[in-house]
């Protein structure tokens, strides 16, 4: 199907941590023909590269003044998007550190942020590394990849992948701008999929579609195979919570735990957020 590149889009976006849902919520939002949906895509460096290089240099700042910056921004998504449906979802880890950005350039957009508790980002890692034993995923420079407490550590690091996720989610969550975040729990999405969408699409305002949790399917093996980690984006068939016992040895699983703050007051923390669980 060819859409009208004069058609006037949504934007909407979705954050959160790895492991947590967003590919799954991806592949559920693309089955309605009006959303568009990915993985995470380079939109975010995008944006921070225009605002960066606006003041990259003296006299930029004023060649390229924030209202320019703000049409710039603009254009950049109107492009990235011209083929696409009226309703796109962009996915990127660093949204929420960008709230207030995003409120600013579109105060309509809402940002849906994908969660699990901390132990099982790093065993959902953990299992798709002893999946592919014959491999390295260059996820891990140098030794960090040697033992599972290595790659633990390693994943944290702010600069990394879990790390900054977690961070940027943080960030958002503590910031302004609560009320355009709506958090999804990952036990809620894959056990209760119908009722979480529906609240997220309430979350959004638009109207219901009736999707097919019962096939799902979606994988994107040539961007795992430039990660060099096989199956980090499959989904799949059928939305269903897999029950099953942890992988991570218990003194790490332990360790961890508490960094699920969240677990503790979410009545509190949860002020002014959509909260599915």
């Amino acid at each position: 199907m060819v859409y009208n590149i004069t058609m006037t889009h949504t934007y909407h976006f979705i954050s959160g941590l790895p492991r947590s849902g967003t590919t799954l919520l991806s592949s559920i939002l693309n089955q309605n023909p009006r959303f568009s949906a990915d993985i995470s895509g380079p939109l975010a460096r995008f944006v921070r590269a225009v605002i960066e290089q606006s003041e990259a240099q003296g006299g930029y700042r004023h060649i390229c003044p924030p209202e320019k910056r703000k049409k710039i921004i603009k254009g950049i998504f109107d492009s990235y998007y011209e083929d696409s449906p009226q309703v796109c979802f962009n996915t990127n880890r660093g949204w929420t550190s960008m709230t207030p950005l995003l409120a600013e350039i579109f105060p309509h957009g809402k940002v849906v942020v994908c969660i699990r508790d901390i132990p099982w980002v790093l065993d959902s890692f953990e299992k798709l590394i002893t999946k592919n034993p014959l491999t390295n995923t260059n996820m891990f420079p140098g030794n960090e990849g040697t033992s599972v407490y290595s790659r633990c550590r390693s994943l944290l690091q702010e600069d990394r992948t879990l790390g900054f996720a977690y961070n940027s989610f943080k960030q958002g969550l503590f910031g302004p701008n609560r009320e355009n975040l709506c958090v999804v729990e990952y036990d809620a999405l894959a056990r209760d999929p119908k009722t979480t969408m529906q609240k997220i699409y309430k979350f959004i305002g638009e109207p219901w579609f009736e999707h097919d949790f019962d096939n799902v399917e979606y994988s994107n093996d040539e961007f795992d195979a430039d990660v060099g980690l096989k199956g980090m984006h499959t989904v799949r068939k059928k939305v269903s919570f897999e029950q099953r016992r942890p992988i991570l040895p218990l003194d790490i699983f332990n360790e961890y735990q508490p960094l699920s703050f969240w677990k503790q007051n979410l009545a509190q923390i949860s002020q002014g957020i959509t909260w599915i669980r």
